[in-house]
């Protein structure tokens, strides 16, 4: 019963990883081009390193979460063991996301106060 419970749980962790990935990405350009004061090329290359990073972070998360101490012998051991599992993985692809946000709002403030001295 274990073996199948790592197999859901790495199915399911990294699907959801990169759908989400893949979605910041795609409509994470528009944002970074705004904070990034129309700047394209600087903005695409941030975007495609923040999903590199993004996928590393995540997928390392999702295999260092692999282990459990707790027995699974029947299917409902399994659901309570999946649900916690992917739900951590889920708050900490939201936690990310948020931290994210933030630092761009920052940069994009901060970039606008100097541009406004200068």
């Amino acid at each position: 019963m274990i073996i199948c419970t790592y197999a859901i749980y790495l199915a399911a962790s990294v699907l959801i990883t990169v759908y989400v990935g893949h979605t910041l990405y795609r409509n994470g350009r528009c944002f970074l081009i705004d904070c990034l004061h129309g700047n394209e090329r600087v903005a695409d290359a941030v975007n495609h390193l923040l999903l590199a990073g993004y996928y590393l972070v995540n997928i390392a998360f999702v295999v260092l979460m692999l282990k459990t101490h707790t027995p699974v012998p029947t299917v409902l051991d399994a659901v309570d063991v999946l649900s916690t599992k992917i739900g951590i993985v889920c708050v900490t692809l939201g936690v990310m996301h948020f931290f994210n946000l933030f630092v761009l709002t920052s940069v994009k403030e901060l970039r606008g106060r100097v541009d406004n001295i200068v």
